[in-house]
């Protein structure tokens, strides 16, 4: 090697000072090279934090769903413990051992909720967990933004409304239950396949709840759009938590149907117990809300009569926010809306 070409690699030598020369504004640098360097460090710091905030999403999730897996290997199919004979219930009998060891975890577990498949797995609605509650206003929704364990997480939990009781003894006319939309498919984040997929409530029309000492079978009669503050001043879905008289009764139910956007053959009464599952939605409108409802298996009632023909609507009433996003006026025209009652 010629002498020249020695001194020419001693001098390409790798050094710290020309790396951070040609990455940050440097002195001697023009005003372009400067603008340059700044922009490409915007860009790279922007994607760091991107890049990480993505990780520690599905990082947390993936702890999440992990957390739950472990629970859910020690729960029995729901649909096998099932009493739908109102004179022989659990009420005087001891916790179920599923829901002690789930209580001995965390005293805020009211119950456990699934909705299986007509085989009686949950695989493909990916409902299958445990329900906490916290009975105090000011920490309502606590479990928005807690997992079981009570550690923060944007997964939160499924949770029962504070104002609910969900006992042996007692039940609120009206459960109403909250879960996340997770983009991966947990917590509530199937709901909206009833809705995108037209089989799918055929094959899952049933809700199993577990209370602390017995299981009940809730059919769904239906699924609907809602506002998530009280932007639908004639129907905010969570104000009722009991009804007071069979006019409150149906006049609630009936704001459902005229909302359904499919119909079915299954009938609601009143008297019976309803249950509502409420989830976020996004893509519909502002503060969207996804909405499925339920009544009570009735003693001695086919699980499954009523819920074999379910039908599209063409034109259910929607919530004005909805309408106010594509532009619309709102559409009272309720020809294919039979009530109940």
């Amino acid at each position: 090697m010629s002498k020249s070409a020695v001194q020419k690699k001693q001098s390409a030598k790798f050094s710290y000072t020309d790396v951070l020369k040609n990455l940050f504004p440097w002195k001697g640098d023009s005003v372009k090279e400067i603008i340059r360097k700044t922009v490409f460090l915007i860009a790279v710091t922007v994607f760091g934090v991107c890049a990480f905030l993505i990780f520690e999403y599905f990082y947390e999730n993936f702890k999440n769903n992990s957390m739950y897996h472990d629970i859910q290997k020690d729960i029995p199919q729901l649909s096998e413990l099932v009493q739908n004979d109102a004179e022989n219930s659990y009420e005087d009998e001891e916790m179920l051992s599923y829901m002690k060891t789930l209580v001995d975890m965390n005293p805020d577990v009211v119950g456990y909720i699934q909705i299986p498949d007509k085989n009686g797995s949950c695989k493909d609605s990916g409902v299958d967990y445990p329900v906490v509650q916290k009975r105090e206003e000011s920490e309502r929704d606590f479990y928005l933004d807690h997992n079981f364990r009570g550690e923060e997480a944007r997964a939160g939990s499924i949770y029962l409304d504070y104002r609910n009781v969900l006992s042996s003894r007692e039940r609120s006319g009206n459960l109403i239950i909250y879960g996340h939309e997770m983009s991966d498919g947990s917590m509530f984040g199937k709901l909206k396949n009833y809705y995108t997929d037209s089989y799918f409530y055929e094959e899952h029309p049933l809700i199993l709840l577990s209370s602390r000492y017995e299981v009940s079978t809730y059919k769904i009669f239906g699924y609907y759009y809602a506002d998530g503050g009280e932007g639908d001043c004639e129907f905010f879905y969570t104000d009722k938590t009991d009804f007071g008289s069979e006019d409150e009764f149906y006049d609630y139910v009936n704001q459902i149907k005229r909302r359904a956007l499919a119909e079915n053959n299954v009938d609601v009464k009143y008297g019976d117990e309803l249950l509502t599952l409420s989830t976020c939605i996004t893509g519909a409108y502002t503060d969207a809300r996804f909405v499925v409802a339920a009544r009570k298996l009735r003693p001695g009632e086919d699980e499954y009569a009523g819920t074999e023909e379910s039908r599209t609507r063409e034109n259910p009433l929607m919530p004005l926010e909805w309408y106010k996003a594509r532009g619309e006026e709102k559409d009272y025209d309720d020809t294919d809306f039979v009530p109940y009652g």
